[in-house]
């Protein structure tokens, strides 16, 4: 049971191969590949055919829908949330990794007349949103790939959805350890994205500041670079210290 719990937890952690997720659990292959099966069946887990790449399955997702499993992360992360909204003066938001989605579950808005819609609930695809493409930029090569090789829906005609302009995107996020995404889910809205760490090296959350492209990030992204580094880096330390 135990050996099972921890499969699902680094499943849940980041989708990833059966090496990748006998490795770290520190299981034999065969081992982890029953186990994994006996998952699979249960509908826990769910292999994406063409990488061979395990992802949290739908019985999970909907239990995991009826609760609000990250009501402490967001208590831990709220306070920094609203210092940096107050600070950036554009809206502050945290978003969970959810199998290939990426959930925003809390939200501060700054105090600004002019005000962008309020996101938490949503779950937006990885590739369209810079809080994804900094967690992909942080998964495990063989799993970043199985998204790619997905079908990657466009909703602006600046959706950028070529695998290989994604690739380089990943690459330079991984780089400057934040992204950047303009228009690419929603006219008129533009995002800037930093990963928060676990004590394994694992991206947990993601900080994100976004607003109206007319006003964000104007001529000073340099700012807006440090700041969101800055929070997802507090964060970090206030979950290792956790």
């Amino acid at each position: 049971m135990e050996r099972a719990f921890s499969l699902l937890t680094a499943v849940a952690e980041r989708p990833s191969s059966l090496t990748e997720l006998a490795n770290r659990v520190r299981l034999p292959i065969s081992t982890a590949s029953r186990l994994l099966s006996t998952l699979e069946g249960l509908g826990a887990v769910e292999r994406v055919d063409e990488a061979g790449v395990y992802r949290i399955g739908a019985s999970i997702i909907t239990m995991a829908s009826s609760m609000d499993s990250s009501a402490s992360l967001s208590a831990l992360a709220r306070p920094v949330l609203e210092r940096l909204a107050a600070e950036a003066g554009e809206a502050a938001v945290l978003g969970v990794p959810s199998a290939y989605a990426l959930h925003f579950v809390e939200q501060v808005d700054a105090a600004r007349s002019v005000q962008v819609r309020e996101w938490v609930g949503q779950r937006l695809p990885m590739h369209l949103v810079s809080g994804g493409i900094v967690v992909l930029a942080n998964w495990p090569a063989d799993a970043a790939e199985a998204f790619l090789q997905r079908p990657l829906p466009a909703t602006t005609n600046r959706s950028v959805v070529d695998a290989d302009r994604i690739r380089a995107r990943l690459r330079q996020a991984r780089q400057d350890g934040f992204a950047w995404t303009h228009e690419e889910l929603e006219p008129g809205i533009t995002s800037i994205s930093a990963p928060v760490f676990s004590s394994q090296g694992d991206v947990v959350c993601v900080v994100n500041v976004y607003g109206p492209s007319f006003r964000f990030p104007g001529k000073d992204h340099v700012r807006f670079e440090r700041l969101v580094v800055g929070a997802a880096m507090e964060i970090s330390g206030l979950i290792g210290v956790g």
